[in-house]
């Protein structure tokens, strides 16, 4: 006969976790821990580096291996905001970005309209192939883009980067999907009161996706801020021309120049940028969030 063990009234409850499966699968997740602590120390280190080597000079970056500068200073700073090409850098990456985001925006909702709520011949096979091209890498696409972009007359001007990014497939299969989620029922009662397409689209759908269309900005300003190839290879433009961007300007500051600390302090300050862009989107969502 097994003995029922009673607890008395004010007793803690108590669980004993000596099994050995117990000890097992604490030590299991004290390993898995340890092992995601070290890569991201791994993943963070260049960045906690340039934080502070762009507080360093440049006989002390070069020189010492010690992480935090012995004698802090911004010339690094002064020096960069002060060069001739930094407001060039910075006009250009600011109206690529404004543009390709404008009509990545638009592009992307209105195809991703077509696709979610319209039925013709050959969709599902179109919306396929258009996925696809996700699987394709942007340096098998480079000399056909470079000879379109000569072609056009654009290899010398700021719309020769521009172009490229005025569609995104991830936006439209973003925005398509989120489409989906919209009640056909909701439409079909505008069209018998008589809304034509547009308003359909512009009064109904575009609120209902604000939170999404925030998200396909979001990632078009990023992702304008830090293109790189396509002024590289696409334009023949150089310092101080139309198509020099700032993602140029520190590549050309770090390792044609060799100023590391000033590299890292432009780095720094396009960080910002991006980092105070992300924080307005959690800020503008949060609200709106259920949990």
């Amino acid at each position: 006969m097994k003995k029922v063990q009673t607890l008395e009234r004010g007793q803690p409850l108590t669980r004993t976790t000596n099994r050995p499966g117990a000890i097992g699968g604490h030590l299991r997740q004290t390993v898995l821990h340890v092992i995601v602590l070290f890569f991201a120390v791994i993943s963070v280190a260049p960045f906690i580096w340039m934080i502070f080597g762009s507080f360093k000079a440049y006989k002390e970056l070069v020189s010492s291996t010690a992480l935090l500068p012995h004698v802090w200073t911004v010339n690094n700073y002064n020096e960069i905001i002060t060069r001739v090409n930094f407001l060039t850098a910075m006009r250009n990456s600011v109206i690529s970005a404004v543009s390709t985001t404008v009509s990545v925006m638009l592009t992307s909702s209105l195809c991703g309209y077509v696709f979610a709520k319209y039925r013709f011949p050959g969709k599902e096979i179109l919306f396929t192939i258009l996925l696809s091209t996700l699987m394709v890498p942007f340096s098998v696409v480079l000399v056909p883009l470079y000879i379109f972009i000569s072609d056009l007359g654009l290899s010398d001007k700021l719309a020769g980067i521009i172009v490229p990014g005025l569609w995104s497939t991830f936006g439209i299969f973003l925005m398509r999907q989120f489409m989906e989620g919209i009640p056909l029922e909701l439409l079909d009662a505008a069209r018998v009161d008589g809304v034509n397409e547009w308003q359909r689209f512009r009064y109904m759908t575009i609120p209902l996706l604000s939170h999404t269309l925030l998200l396909v900005v979001v990632l078009g300003v990023i992702g304008s801020l830090q293109v790189y190839t396509s002024p590289t290879v696409l334009t023949q433009g150089g310092p101080g021309t139309s198509t020099f961007v700032y993602n140029m300007l520190i590549v050309q500051t770090g390792f044609t120049n060799f100023r590391f600390g000033v590299a890292a302090a432009a780095a720094l300050l396009q960080f910002v940028v991006i980092f105070v862009i992300s924080m307005i989107q959690l800020k503008l969502l949060r609200p709106k969030w259920s949990y």
